[in-house]
């Protein structure tokens, strides 16, 4: 009698969610993973890390993208450092009723850039376009060299579009740089005589 098992690993890329706090980082990453949403807010403490596997246009190959989902309060910046390390691409997040995150979007790409030290695919992604009558009015050109998305977490508006466009970039970037994401398959064969 034979038995086979397959196991196939597949290379993580790494994913950071950055933005202010209450901006939808964990609502977002639940709506994508999950197919969920909660109206229960809950500080992320430290990091959530979420893996996601998918098969990238690019490659055609099974890929795990591991979403790093970082909390944003203000006393947490000194532990954050570390969570850059290994860093394929970024999500940033601002919150489209609330001005003060979009102005906050610059230092966090400064603390991007300055704890990454090279350049990687980035989105910057608009939350919350649900809450229609809440919206603020934001400048419309401050970060032009990022691709912008208007997101909601609630509802699921271009929730799958605005990861899926960033795992192309990345998955397109790792091919530029010869660095194809490489699937292990591992057959074991046992006879019982």
């Amino acid at each position: 009698m034979i038995f086979m098992t397959k196991s196939t690993e597949s290379k993580s890329l790494k994913v950071i969610l950055i933005g202010d706090g209450g901006t939808g980082k964990t609502s977002l990453v639940n709506r994508f993973i999950h197919k969920k949403f909660s109206s229960i807010y809950k500080t992320t403490i430290g990091v959530d890390i979420s893996p996601f596997n998918t098969v990238t246009k690019k490659t055609k190959k099974p890929i795990r993208f591991v979403l790093w989902d970082m909390s944003g309060q203000t006393h947490f910046k000194r532990f954050r450092s570390r969570f850059y390390s290994g860093t394929s691409g970024a999500i940033i997040i601002y919150d489209l009723t609330n001005a003060q995150t979009y102005r906050n979007v610059q230092s966090w790409l400064k603390e991007c850039t300055d704890n990454i030290r090279k350049q990687i695919p980035m989105i910057l992604l608009g939350n919350k376009s649900d809450l229609t009558e809440l919206r603020v009015e934001l400048p419309r050109s401050a970060y032009p060299n990022i691709t912008t998305i208007v997101t909601s977490a609630k509802n699921g508006d271009n929730v799958e579009k605005a990861f899926f466009q960033l795992f192309e970039e990345i998955t397109e970037e790792q091919l530029e740089k010869g660095d194809q994401p490489e699937v292990k398959t591992t057959h074991i064969s046992y006879e019982n005589s």
